[in-house]
């Protein structure tokens, strides 16, 4: 049975990182009202920081982005999600 098989065969899915967690709160927030996109976007950051942090390439930052994006507001906000996109990759390549 492989690690991430859970007692009865199927695949567990692993808990998301804190940066995760605050990335999906803060997008949930900005999605329902405009006064969250700072909040959004810092962490947007913290997200695509930790990611080039943990030596994930631009390309897998990029599709874990877009899958928390998705997960979250599933296509029902384009300006917040191309916010989000630009954020991450703004802060991904910047030098701390």
């Amino acid at each position: 049975m492989s690690e991430l098989q859970g007692q009865e065969g199927t695949s567990a899915t692993p808990e998301p990182s804190a940066a995760e967690s605050n990335f999906r709160r803060a997008l949930l927030l900005s999605h329902r009202t405009r006064e969250y996109i700072g909040e959004m976007e810092s962490a947007a950051a913290q997200f695509c920081r930790e990611a080039r942090r943990n030596g994930h390439t631009p390309e897998r930052m990029l599709r874990d982005a877009k899958r928390v994006i998705a997960d979250v507001i599933d296509g029902q906000d384009a300006m917040i999600a191309e916010r989000a996109v630009l954020s991450c990759i703004q802060h991904y390549y910047r030098v701390d």
